[in-house]
């Protein structure tokens, strides 16, 4: 694994239902260009040094984790720190082959499929799957399975997972979810800061969004 790559990385979570299938790791990586108007975690936008990890680092905390069935990767927006993601889930892989990869991102799955960038299609190569498009704020709903408005969509790119449980998953997967860590009430999911239980929580909670 090569040293001088870093991930950029904004928040971690060790387990959660709201982030893609089943218990996950979360990584909310720092930095996104696109910027889109109502974003849950604006504060992730602006490309500055948050915590610089090496991908073998972030490895080795996933792989103490015990109960997760994956890792899913937002932000910011985790294809513009492509390979960085791409080598921190090889780390992975490669000492935990039966984990998952799930990844949020605000670009059009067209256009990552696409990119003449080879870490984008090296990283999308890894990915079991993404919920792929821009936030558009006129377009929210708020009980859609992880995507906040409706031209977001999921996409299935390996054989891990497929549409068909996209129902169940609709049961066991909340519209928000909070954790409580002795110190500190982490938020995240999809209804925002129009959360009612956000609003009253909000002045000792860290918010974090999908």
């Amino acid at each position: 694994m090569t040293s001088d790559i870093y991930l950029n990385v904004a928040k971690t979570l060790s387990h959660s239902r709201a982030n893609g299938p089943g218990v996950r790791a979360v990584i909310w990586v720092q930095g996104c260009t696109i910027g889109c108007a109502g974003c849950y975690n604006a504060f992730t936008h602006p490309h500055e040094k948050r915590t610089l990890v090496t991908p073998d680092t972030i490895a080795e905390w996933v792989l103490g984790l015990e109960g997760i069935e994956g890792v899913s990767f937002s932000g910011g927006e985790p294809f513009e720190q492509a390979k960085a993601v791409r080598e921190t889930i090889v780390a992975i892989r490669e000492k935990n082959p039966n984990l998952t990869f799930f990844s949020y991102s605000g670009f059009d799955v067209e256009g990552l499929q696409h990119s003449k960038d080879e870490e984008v299609a090296g990283l999308l190569d890894e990915l079991d799957m993404v919920s792929a498009g821009p936030y558009v704020h006129s377009k929210r709903q708020t009980d859609l399975l992880w995507r906040g408005s409706t031209n977001q969509k999921l996409h299935y790119l390996t054989r891990a997972y497929k549409e068909e449980q996209e129902l169940e998953w609709k049961l066991t997967s909340p519209v928000e979810e909070f954790q409580f860590d002795g110190e500190i009430i982490h938020f995240t999911g999809f209804e925002g800061n129009g959360s009612k239980v956000l609003k009253a929580v909000k002045a000792n909670a860290m918010v974090f969004g999908v």
